[in-house]
């Protein structure tokens, strides 16, 4: 049995189960001068073969491959209010089991210049045409190539 402080029964979903509101806001955004520049990662450890993550390789570059996946062109209605996109966006979250969610303005600081490519879906691609796969399901292997 939990223990609740507080009922969130008429609290509105866009705020979640927490009273977050309470916490103190600033204005100013931190100092990220001395946050290191974004780095892929690299499913490769050439010095330790028996490192787990040398056997991640190929499922990395499957997930990597399927996570743009085929686009729906249909544009879904979503409200044109920032503020009320920002609650739908907080209530999915909530939805979903989040503990908190947060919106905000990205700035541009905070774009990649080019999008990382995973370098092993190349050699995925090579394997799926030239190879009998049995990894998972049948169709993403019909997706994996096309690639």
């Amino acid at each position: 049995m939990t223990l609740r402080f507080f009922s969130d029964k008429t609290r509105p979903v866009h705020m979640g189960p927490y009273p977050t509101e309470r916490l103190a806001r600033s204005g100013q955004r931190p100092d990220l001068g001395a946050v290191p520049p974004m780095r892929p990662l690299s499913f490769d450890r050439a010095t330790d073969p028996r490192s787990i993550v040398n056997a991640m390789r190929e499922h990395q570059a499957m997930l990597d491959a399927i996570r743009d996946g085929l686009i729906n062109r249909v544009v879904a209605d979503a409200p044109t209010d920032p503020i009320e996109r920002s609650n739908h966006l907080k209530a999915f979250g909530y939805f979903c089991d989040s503990a908190a969610v947060g919106v905000c303005a990205l700035p541009h600081e905070a774009l990649l210049p080019q999008p990382f490519v995973n370098p092993d879906i190349g050699q995925l691609a090579h394997d799926l045409r030239t190879r009998q796969t049995k990894t998972l399901a049948s169709g993403i292997d019909m997706i994996m190539a096309d690639l």
